[in-house]
């Protein structure tokens, strides 16, 4: 059985990794679009799950949802 070991990453990581400011990570967390993982309290990522392509463009379109709300 091969077992590949990934390095989980942290929130300041992952936004870098996306492209994203934290509050729209934590969006997409609650959303569940993000896969984040709470480890001893704390929230990690698997960097190979934050590929996906949906996650491209997550501040965008929260800025959208929001001026959505706003009008």
């Amino acid at each position: 059985m091969n077992h590949h070991v990934e390095n989980l990453i942290g929130p300041d990581a992952a936004c870098q990794m996306l492209g994203v400011n934290q509050h729209s990570l934590l969006r997409g967390i609650n959303d569940g679009i993000v896969p984040a993982y709470s480890i001893g309290g704390a929230v990690r990522f698997r960097p190979s799950e934050l590929h996906h392509p949906a996650l491209s463009g997550l501040d965008e379109h929260y800025r959208a949802k929001d001026e959505h709300f706003a009008a």
